[in-house]
């Protein structure tokens, strides 16, 4: 009863209050016309209410001033919170210049930080300031940036608050968890208003007013627990780490082409996971899912082997990063090649590939992940043959043999040719080029560390984890963009055709068109007459049947086109299957070479 008094009952007061003030501020927001009309920059297609913020903020501090007994705590809540509300309020009325809200919102962190909110940096006091700043202007603009498609912002704030809260009752502190609660009812009664189909939107005094509250209780339920510089940082951003990822990545995306970053757009991540195939209910809820993974993995940061899941973190991240190279070879800028050709400039198409961050020389980053993926293979192999325990001994063996085990990988992977491929391209023939390497390494490996350690202390164990763990890992990150690519083909969509022929003319045709999504088709199945075949797969795509069931699955696949990928055929053949996408009114292409698509 006491829990529900201590922090139940403030929740559902909350929830009440947004679920009662949204649509009465919808009303208010529609009768003075103040909406959000459509726009070539913005994603909705009908004017939106605005203002949405209004009700998330009074939901959060009425309810913070009635059941919050901590002064110090409220008063953050209550300077601060009203400052950036008030700021938002001027910038949705009134569209200030981008460095002008830069400036308030600098002053607003600077508030916060007199009141002794900061980020606990023991070994380093004299950062402390400008990054607790840093960390919640960056906070500010994220969730502004982030409120870019119907209930994004508002669920990836209701998620990561829900996270705070659990982490602050484990941690046992009250007022952050009441806090984080409050932040949560305000956001999921809106929230209610706010998800696909959107009937309002926050705006920029809610956005940043949820980016400024966030960041706030992440510090209050984080740093005053933990003394270790590494996770004071690393809780905070895994908690919130779909804003961050989603800032710079769009901050990327816009410098390399030429877009002001404070513009809107529709190149967020949320975007091009629609562009890709998906719907926008699929693609916000999948950044929910990535957020509430990301926030369990920094809830669990101080529960578990602080080593162990730091691998496990960094193994995420790695992932991450190839999902924006990914996201970043995705086209979204439909009017860019108008742009460029009157500036002038080198056309784009809308691309933010990572290469361009450092010149085109996307070589470093490959190497940078490998110089990753070496050090957590052999350190793992270490936690695996141990049993998740490292003993002083193990740690000035991993010390003492982990520089000497990059340069022979590293050696070994040049001289295969690792770096002379591309990764998305992948295929059997690279797969056994970085067998080779590493292989090679571990045996050359083996022989350095008896040369120049007489192998004293290390486990032939280890070796043999080691080789197995690099093998999985190093294919693995060149297979992933592959593996996103023929994920979101079959999600994406175009013209629905049926290939005749499943032979090597058939399957060349359909990597094209995996490979190529310009063409707009959406491959479903293949015909051919050979009974072996069928009920066979290719590519993941099924060998329906013969000729014969062709008008049946013409009907029932919903076959808008047919492509015929048969170099040696009689004309009799044809013409039949002339005739039947004739009697179907289906479009037909007889494909006698790649360049015909």
């Amino acid at each position: 009863m006491a829990l529900y008094i201590q922090y139940g009952l403030p929740f559902m007061v909350a929830l009440g209050l947004a679920l009662l003030l949204t649509p009465i501020v919808r009303i208010v927001a529609l009768r003075y016309k103040w909406v959000a009309d459509p726009s070539q920059e913005r994603w909705h297609k009908n004017p939106r209410a605005l203002f949405g913020g209004v009700a998330i903020f009074f939901s959060f501090m009425v309810p913070c001033a009635i059941y919050n007994h901590d002064m110090s705590v409220f008063r953050i809540f209550l300077l601060g919170g009203i400052s950036i509300f008030a700021l938002g309020i001027i910038d949705d009325t009134l569209h200030i210049t981008p460095y002008a809200k830069l400036i308030g919102q600098i002053m607003v962190a600077s508030l916060l930080v007199i009141f002794g909110v900061r980020l606990e940096i023991v070994s380093y006091p004299l950062v402390t300031v400008p990054i607790t700043i840093l960390w919640l202007v960056g906070l500010m603009n994220a969730f502004n940036l982030l409120d870019n498609m119907d209930g994004l912002s508002a669920g990836v704030a209701a998620i990561s608050s829900f996270i705070i809260f659990l982490y602050s009752i484990i941690n046992n502190s009250p007022h952050v968890a009441l806090m984080s609660l409050l932040i949560l009812g305000s956001t999921l009664g809106f929230l209610r208003y706010n998800f696909n189909p959107a009937k309002i939107f926050m705006g920029d005094c809610g956005s940043m007013f949820l980016g400024y509250a966030l960041g706030a209780i992440a510090i209050l339920g984080t740093s005053k627990a933990i003394s270790n510089v590494v996770v004071t940082l690393s809780i905070p951003i895994l908690v919130l780490a779909v804003p961050i990822f989603d800032t710079i990545f769009v901050t990327f995306a816009r410098k390399f082409n030429d877009r002001p970053i404070s513009q809107g757009g529709k190149d967020h991540t949320s975007h091009r996971l629609v562009a890709l195939g998906m719907t926008e209910r699929q693609a916000v809820l999948t950044l929910y899912l990535i957020s509430f993974l990301c926030g369990m993995g920094g809830l669990l940061y101080t529960r578990m082997n602080k080593l162990i899941l730091s691998i496990a973190i960094l193994l995420f991240v790695i992932c991450l990063i190839l999902f924006g190279v990914f996201l970043g070879d995705v086209k979204v800028y439909s009017r860019m090649e108008d742009l460029e050709k009157e500036k002038g400039k080198r056309k784009k198409n809308g691309r933010v590939l990572l290469n361009d961050i450092i010149i085109h020389k996307r070589r470093i980053m490959e190497v940078v992940i490998d110089f990753a993926i070496i050090c957590i293979a052999y350190v793992s192999s270490f936690l695996l043959r141990y049993e998740g325990a490292l003993s002083a001994t193990s740690i000035h063996l991993i010390m003492q043999s982990l520089p000497l085990i990059i340069i022979i990988r590293f050696t070994t992977f040049a001289y295969f040719g690792l770096y002379r491929g591309v990764w998305k391209y992948i295929g059997l023939h690279d797969l056994i080029s970085i067998f080779k390497a590493v292989t090679t390494g571990t045996f050359i490996s083996m022989v350095a560390l008896l040369l120049f350690f007489r192998f004293e202390g290390y486990s032939r164990a280890i070796i043999v984890i080691e080789w197995m763990t690099l093998l999985i890992f190093i294919s693995g990150v060149r297979i992933l963009l592959r593996v996103f690519r023929e994920f979101f083909i079959s999600k994406a969509g175009g013209r629905r055709v049926l290939i005749i022929g499943a032979g090597d003319a058939g399957e060349l045709l359909l990597r094209e068109m995996k490979h190529n999504n310009k063409l707009g088709y959406k491959p479903v199945g293949f015909i051919d007459d050979n009974p072996k075949k069928h009920h066979k797969s290719i590519h993941g795509i099924p060998v329906l049947g013969s000729r014969m069931d062709m008008p049946r699955f013409v009907q029932e696949k919903r076959i808008e086109e047919v492509l015929i990928a048969i170099p040696s055929h009689s004309d009799k053949m044809l013409e039949g299957i002339f005739q039947i996408c004739r009697e179907h009114s289906i479009p037909f292409k007889h494909i006698s070479s790649i360049m015909s698509l």
